[in-house]
């Protein structure tokens, strides 16, 4: 985020500096309009990013009392509708989430319902195709 509120807002300012060069008004100049959006962009992210930081938590993430999936555990899942191989996965918030590397959120309709759960429970889940079954297989610390 520094480097929005530093280098982001530097580099705005010199191009509406530049766009500005001309004496034009906005109207009259393309690109003094764009620096406008871009420095309106640019403001609404930072605005963004600090709501988020003073709205987060740090959390102790593990696995929960009685081997219970939280975040920040990997957990192992099993389809048990369908013949499929098995799905490991790191429970994570909705930031954190990123399914190329298996980070999986909390928020997400799988990931919701694994939350809490210990290995050999049975889950469902609403699929638009119609619901899905699990069985837990293992609940881990995820690796640091």
């Amino acid at each position: 985020m520094s480097q929005l509120t530093t280098e982001g807002r530097a580099d705005v300012s010199a191009r509406l500096s530049e766009a500005r060069g001309d004496g034009g008004s906005a109207a009259d100049s393309p690109e003094l309009m764009h620096a406008v959006e871009e420095h309106l962009r640019l403001e609404r992210r930072i605005a963004e990013l600090e709501s988020r930081l003073a709205r987060a938590e740090v959390v102790d993430g593990g696995v929960g009392a009685g081997g219970r999936a939280a975040l920040g555990t990997r957990i192992r899942v099993q389809r048990l509708d369908a013949p499929a191989p098995p799905m490991e996965y790191e429970l994570v918030s909705s930031v954190e989430a990123d399914p190329s590397l298996k980070r999986l959120s909390v928020e997400s309709p799988l990931g919701g319902e694994l939350l809490g759960r210990r290995a050999g429970e049975t889950i469902e889940v609403k699929a638009p195709r119609g619901p899905l079954t699990f069985a837990v297989v293992a609940v881990e610390d995820a690796e640091p």
